[in-house]
């Protein structure tokens, strides 16, 4: 077969032939095929459905992306808490990852309510791009105080302290803000527990996870969301229609797309719409998907089978994610586990009704009044599908339910717009900035007047009223 005829085959049948060049069942049929043949036909079948991948850029696209992430002015001059004093805040500042996308939110929220604070960006060797700029003119080289507020996790921990310089012990107070997805605490990043005083976390599920493993302080701070700057990018400029009832699905590859679950939103959605006429559309962003070109195409080949499934391997600029949230009418995510669920959150923040698996930590904001939860039975995680999977278990999201829950939003347009609005308000009162700087300046304070970190407790109910 000739090359232009490969290049000339179906979306679906080149997925197929990608994954049989792959498949370990015919391993005996492959090793008869000299490598570098195999290496060409390979290339040839994924160079077309390599290209285009991304959402087509218009003059509509160009616009700055510097400035606070949260579009929020930055106080100066007299602090809007009292504070004993100021913290140094480390994270992938620049990275397009949910760690840092949370580092960011973090050091956002404390600018804005004007704490003390000295910003740095980590930098370590991680396969994340570094092309975020939003707190590049607050980023600093010296560390200003003695407590420090890491968001790295346990993994990069010892690389991490390497890089910025900080060590553990004498006058200095460190502490980790840690997320894992999966209930049992990995034994191999036991080690980092030494290395701090106290721990943070984002949910209850990773609140647990760490308090079967250690006696330190774990506190549960609220992800402080906020109404970040949209770039007006319309639905045309996403390949979406005006007249179709999207649904949103999104996930990065170097996240584990086991764990994400991709396929199981494509099974429910065809569940859900069966005709094939039905004005709907499934469109499914990923990123990074350039470093994981096998399970890149498996995923297109999948998704080729219907044509109102749409595939987008792109990295947005804050406020062009912002726009596209704004475009979509329902998200959904039928993850096995969550530590948080960051795109969950920002998209209820936003009154999206939202569709997602009832485990892990999502359920810290997600309930029967705000979001539509998807039941699941609990399966091994296999070898290979996730780091430290050995002994543990994960969600199977039951797709017949929510394909129930999807069919019921495109059909009853007022209950989706009362679960979204529902959701809305749920999440402006219990993940704003105040609701975090309570916390946090609590904290913080408790930390400062003792020299040392404090008993353990759940002080995100006990801090006191913060007024910014």
């Amino acid at each position: 077969m000739s090359v232009p005829n490969l290049k000339m085959l179906s979306p679906t049948l080149r997925g197929f032939l990608i994954r049989a060049l792959s498949s370990s069942r015919l391993t005996a049929i492959r090793l008869r095929i000299p490598v570098p043949i195999r290496q060409w036909v390979r290339g040839v079948l994924e160079r077309p459905a390599r290209q285009g991948l991304g959402f087509q850029r218009t003059g509509d696209w160009q616009h700055s992306a510097t400035g606070t992430a949260a579009g929020l002015a930055v106080r100066t001059g007299t602090p809007a808490v009292e504070c004993d004093q100021g913290v140094n805040l480390y994270g992938y500042l620049s990275r397009w990852l949910g760690l840092g996308e949370c580092a960011r939110l973090y050091a956002n929220a404390l600018l804005v309510s004007g704490y003390p604070v000295s910003l740095h960006d980590v930098d370590i060797d991680i396969p994340h791009d570094r092309r975020d700029q939003t707190l590049a003119p607050h980023v600093r080289t010296a560390s200003s105080f003695t407590q420090d507020l890491i968001f790295v996790n346990p993994d990069h921990w010892k690389d991490t302290l390497h890089s910025i310089g900080v060590r553990h012990g004498g006058d200095r107070h460190v502490i980790g803000y840690w997320f894992w997805e999966l209930e049992k605490f990995p034994e191999d990043w036991l080690h980092a527990l030494d290395q701090v005083d106290e721990i943070m976390v984002s949910s209850a599920f990773v609140e647990q996870s760490l308090r079967r493993v250690c006696n330190k302080p774990v506190t549960r701070v609220p992800v402080p969301l906020m109404s970040g700057s949209d770039s007006g990018l319309q639905r045309g400029h996403f390949g979406l229609r005006d007249d179709d009832y999207v649904f949103f699905c999104s996930f990065d590859f170097n996240s584990a797309i086991a764990r994400k679950n991709p396929y199981a939103v494509i099974e429910a959605f065809r569940a859900a719409f069966p005709r094939g006429d039905e004005k709907v559309t499934l469109l499914i962003k990923s990123g990074n998907g350039d470093r994981n070109a096998t399970l890149m195409m498996e995923l297109l080949g999948v998704a080729a089978r219907d044509r109102r499934i749409k595939v987008r391997d792109d990295m947005l600029e804050r406020s062009d994610l912002q726009a596209l949230h704004r475009c979509i009418d329902v998200y959904v995510s039928l993850h096995r586990c969550e530590g948080f669920g960051l795109g969950i959150a920002e998209a209820m923040h936003m009154g999206k009704p939202v569709v997602a698996t009832a485990y892990s930590g999502n359920m810290e904001f997600m309930t029967k009044d705000n979001s539509c939860l998807v039941d699941y039975r609990m399966i091994a995680v296999r070898h290979g599908e996730y780091p430290h999977a050995e002994g543990q278990h994960w969600a199977d999201p039951d797709f017949r339910h929510a394909a129930h829950y999807m069919h019921a939003l495109y059909q009853d347009r007022e209950l989706a717009s009362s679960l979204g609005r529902q959701a809305a308000r749920d999440m402006a009162r219990d993940f704003s900035v105040e609701a975090c700087m309570n916390v946090l300046v609590q904290r913080f304070r408790l930390n400062g007047a003792n020299g040392m970190s404090m008993p353990d407790a759940n002080m995100a109910h006990e801090a006191p009223s913060w007024n910014g």
